[in-house]
């Protein structure tokens, strides 16, 4: 019986969880710095569109940090100014943009208003009011 209570008592200690060790340094080396800016909430001014056959030119107004070091891009989106459904933003004017305007080439035909947003990184500012409506003709 001694030798069963002997077996038991070592398959229990295999089943049961021990205690671990850990341990972890941390090496550095070189240099580095972190920081921050501030930018104002409130929404950049709306954007200006300007037609040219199927090319519309979208430009704004530069949006700034509160250092006065300018944000360096901005989203670009175009709706339907009849059913303000967003569009698919042509490739001049998607993504970020790191500039006050951007041309839009072979733009349906239709009618359309755009909006700018400030972006820096992950970060995303206020969506402007829409542009007055910008129309593409046949």
């Amino acid at each position: 019986m001694k030798g069963l209570c002997l077996l038991l008592a070592g398959a229990a200690a295999l089943l049961l969880p021990g205690h671990g060790d850990a341990a972890w340094s941390v090496g550095r080396t070189g240099s580095g710095a972190i920081g921050s800016k501030t930018i104002s909430s409130a929404a950049p001014a709306a954007p200006a569109g300007a037609v040219s056959s199927h090319d519309v030119t979208v430009t704004w107004t530069a949006s700034h940090f509160a250092d006065g070091t300018n944000v360096p891009s901005y989203i670009v989106k175009r709706y339907d100014s009849l059913t303000n459904a967003l569009q698919t933003t042509l490739s001049a004017c998607s993504g970020n943009v790191g500039a006050t305007s951007c041309v839009e080439h072979a733009v349906p035909t239709g009618s359309w208003k755009y909006t700018v947003t400030p972006a820096a990184g992950i970060w995303r500012g206020t969506e402007s009011a829409k542009s007055a409506a910008v129309v593409v003709l046949i």
